[in-house]
C-alpha cells in the first residue's frame, strides 16, 4: 500500500520528527511504499495566493476557487503544489505528523492544506465526502505530540477536549475529501516523561503502523444523509439508561464486552455523546445522544447489548431544525 506522511516540525532532532521517521521506517519494513513530505526540509511555502498557479483566469480579482478550477482545467498549478497533489492522489493512506501548537496544526501544514487541497482537482462537484478522492475507503491518521498531558485534553481539563480540536482535520480535511479517519496517535507530553516513556511511545507507534490498514475506521456522516446540504435525514435521540438489576458477578463479567460494543457505536457514528453518573450513586444512570432513523432502531440496539437484561432505557427524540 502507498502511504503519504506530511511532516511539520522544524527540528529534525525533535521527538515529533523521531515519530515521523519511525513511522516511515516501520511502514517500509512492512512492505509499504512511503512518500515523506518534510515540509520544513522542502521549504514549502504555506502562503496561498497567485504563486499557487502558472495560469490566470482573472488578473483583476483573485478568487482562489475559480483560479483552482481554471488551473485544474489548464494544467496550471505551480510545481511545488503539483508535486504534493500527485503524492496525495496516489496515497492509500495519509498521515499528518505535527506538534500541537495553539490547539491546531502548525501554519506550514495548514498552508499545505490551503494550497494543495484545490477545488476542481482535489474536491468539488461530486468529489466531496464519500465521493471524494479518498473514495470513503482511504485512510487518514493524525500523528501528534502535545505539551500537556492526556488529562488536559480529556474533556474535563483546562483545555478543549481533543476530539473537538481534531474536528477541522478529521472532518474538515480527511472526511471532506473522502479519507476515513482513524483515532489519532497522540504522544502525550513527551518532553516530561523521560527516555523510557518515549521508548514506550515509539513502540506503541510501531504497533499502530502494523495495524494501519487493519484497524477499525471512524465513520462520519455521509453527504447522502444531507440532501442538498440540508439537515441530517437521521434523527437524534437522548437516551437515559437505568440499571434494574444488582451489579452481580455476571454483570462484571459482561462489562468488557459492553464497553467494546459501545466503542463500536462511537466508531460507526451512531453514538454522538456519552456520560454517566458515578456507579455508586443510589440511582446510577448513563446518558447518551445517538443518531438513528427512529426510536425502534435505538431500542433494538440496546436490546443487543451484553448487559441488556440489566438495563432500562428512556428514549427521547430531539427536536430537528427545519
Amino acid at each position: 500500500m502507498k502511504v503519504l506522511i506530511v511532516h511539520a516540525h522544524h527540528e529534525p532532532q525533535s521527538f515529533s520528527s523521531s515519530l515521523a521517521k519511525r513511522a516511515k521506517e516501520k511502514l517500509l519494513s512492512l512492505g509499504h511504499e512511503v512518500t515523506f513530505s518534510d515540509l520544513y526540509a522542502l521549504k514549502f511555502d504555506p502562503v496561498s495566493d497567485r504563486r499557487n498557479f502558472t495560469t490566470t483566469k482573472d488578473s483583476g480579482y483573485l478568487k482562489q476557487q475559480a483560479e483552482e478550477v481554471h488551473a485544474t482545467e489548464n494544467d496550471g498549478f505551480a510545481p511545488d503544489v503539483e508535486a504534493e497533489m500527485q503524492k496525495l492522489e496516489a496515497a492509500d493512506a495519509v498521515i499528518f505528523s505535527f506538534p500541537l501548537w495553539w490547539f491546531r496544526m502548525p501554519a506550514i501544514l495548514k498552508g499545505w492544506a490551503d494550497r494543495v487541497l484545490a477545488a476542481g482537482r482535489i474536491y468539488g462537484g461530486p468529489k466531496l465526502f464519500e465521493g471524494g478522492i479518498g473514495g470513503g475507503i482511504k485512510r487518514g491518521l493524525v500523528l501528534m505530540t502535545t505539551g500537556g498531558g492526556e488529562a488536559t485534553y480529556g474533556g474535563w481539563g483546562v483545555n478543549p477536549a481533543l476530539d473537538r480540536m481534531m474536528t477541522p482535520i478529521q472532518h474538515g480535511i480527511f472526511w471532506f475529501n473522502g479519507f476515513r479517519p482513524l483515532d489519532p496517535f497522540v504522544a502525550w507530553s513527551p518532553a516530561h516523561i523521560g527516555d523510557e516513556g518515549r521508548r514506550e511511545q515509539l513502540q506503541e507507534l510501531d504497533r499502530r503502523m502494523e495495524s494501519l490498514f487493519d484497524e477499525a475506521l471512524l465513520t462520519l456522516p455521509p453527504l447522502a444523509d444531507f440532501p442538498r446540504f440540508s439537515v441530517n435525514t437521521k434523527n437524534r435521540f437522548q437516551v437515559v439508561v437505568r440499571f434494574v438489576k444488582p451489579f452481580d458477578e455476571e454483570f462484571h463479567r459482561l462489562v468488557p464486552a459492553e464497553h467494546k460494543m459501545i466503542d463500536e457505536w462511537r466508531r460507526d457514528g451512531r453514538l454522538l455523546e456519552f456520560a454517566r453518573s458515578e456507579m455508586d450513586d443510589p440511582n446510577p444512570r448513563v446518558f447518551m445522544t445517538l443518531r438513528a432513523t427512529d426510536a425502534a432502531e435505538v431500542q433494538d440496539w440496546f436490546g443487543q447489548l451484553p448487559l441488556a437484561d440489566y438495563l432500562e432505557t428512556e428514549v427521547t427524540k430531539l427536536h430537528k431544525p427545519v
